[in-house]
This record gives C-alpha cells, sequence and structure tokens, in this order.
C-alpha cells in the first residue's frame, strides 16, 4: 500500500500542470534577466528581478540551480505552452526568462513544477508568453 501511495505521489508531482494551474499554484511569478554564475561551484546561477508579476518578491535578485549556455533555448510550442523547453536547467547570460517560483524554507525554486514551462526564456517584456500569464494572473486576481 505504501508503495503505490508513494508512486502515485510522485505521478503527481512530475506530471505536466496545464498553464491555468501552472499559474495558480505559482506563489511567485517574475520577469528576470540572468546575469551569470553566483556560485559557479555548486550550480547557482543570479537572476537580476526586471518585474514581478505575481505575489512579492523581496529583493533585486534571486538565485536558482542551473547551468549557464551561450545558445539560446526559446520554447517552440504554441502559447500557452502546455510543456516547457528542451533544456529547462540552462540559463543564457543576458537573457531574460520567466520564472514561475514556488516558496519554501530553503527560498524560492522554479524545479517545483517540472517538467511545466516554470523557467520559459522568453523575449522581453512583450513576449506573448509573458502576456498571456500575465492576463491569467490579473484574471485570477478578480
Amino acid at each position: 500500500m505504501t508503495a503505490v501511495l508513494a508512486l502515485f505521489l510522485l505521478a503527481a508531482v512530475t506530471r505536466t500542470m496545464t498553464p491555468e494551474e501552472l499559474v495558480k499554484r505559482s506563489h511567485v511569478i517574475v520577469r528576470a534577466t540572468a546575469l551569470g554564475y553566483f556560485r559557479p561551484n555548486d550550480g547557482s546561477v543570479r537572476f537580476h528581478v526586471d518585474k514581478v508579476i505575481k505575489g512579492k518578491f523581496g529583493g533585486d535578485t534571486l538565485d536558482l540551480d542551473g547551468r549557464v549556455v551561450s545558445k539560446a533555448d526559446f520554447n517552440n510550442e504554441p502559447v500557452p505552452y502546455r510543456s516547457a523547453r528542451k533544456s529547462r536547467d540552462t540559463y543564457v547570460c543576458g537573457a531574460q526568462y520567466l520564472l514561475m517560483l514556488r516558496e519554501d524554507a530553503a527560498g524560492v525554486d522554479v524545479s517545483w513544477a517540472a517538467p511545466s514551462a516554470s523557467n520559459e526564456q522568453i523575449h522581453g517584456e512583450n513576449d506573448p508568453w509573458v502576456s498571456w500569464v500575465s492576463q491569467r494572473v490579473t484574471k485570477e486576481s478578480h
């Protein structure tokens, strides 16, 4: 019985969420620019928070686990994204990302939503994914 429950919980955590569910379950959503490694030995990438779209975030920067790469990785799916980009743990310095975060005792994280589109590379503030998510956040707040 315990093994069945564990498999059920694992499946619930690792299934792809709908875009609506992803927005609703995110504590904080930000548009942020990858600055580079904060702690290269630990694999921490630092971001400048450009805009808070949902929730409250104290500070101008945040650090996430990941790797810095030179090749862009945009999601090729139609908006709203129903799955994540190919390399979800990589970031390009100077590129912008829409980060859907959950808070816990250790801080904020995007991996809570794997394999959903919780950390997509975007084409700036007018990106269709940013627009869709922003509209969804506004709809939820009414």
